[in-house]
């Protein structure tokens, strides 16, 4: 606690816009969903493994690698 109200201490007595709008720029970025970063043909493929998941159409680790023919080493 006595980290953050130094840290906000400084803010309070800082004059330097660009520390200012940097931080600002972090607080924002910390809100932003990593799903509303995607274009919306990524979002469609994400919703639709979702739906996928939920309707039970899905398979082990196990199983990609057999219909993927992966061969361990």
């Amino acid at each position: 606690m006595a980290e953050k109200l130094t840290i906000l201490q400084k803010i309070i007595n800082t004059n330097d816009e660009g520390l200012i709008k940097d931080i600002q720029s972090l607080l924002n970025s910390r809100d932003l969903d990593w799903f509303d970063g995607l274009h919306n043909d990524q979002q469609s493929d994400v919703l639709e493994g979702i739906d996928q998941l939920n309707s039970g159409k899905s398979f082990s680790h196990e199983e990609a690698k057999k219909r993927f023919g992966y061969k361990s080493k």
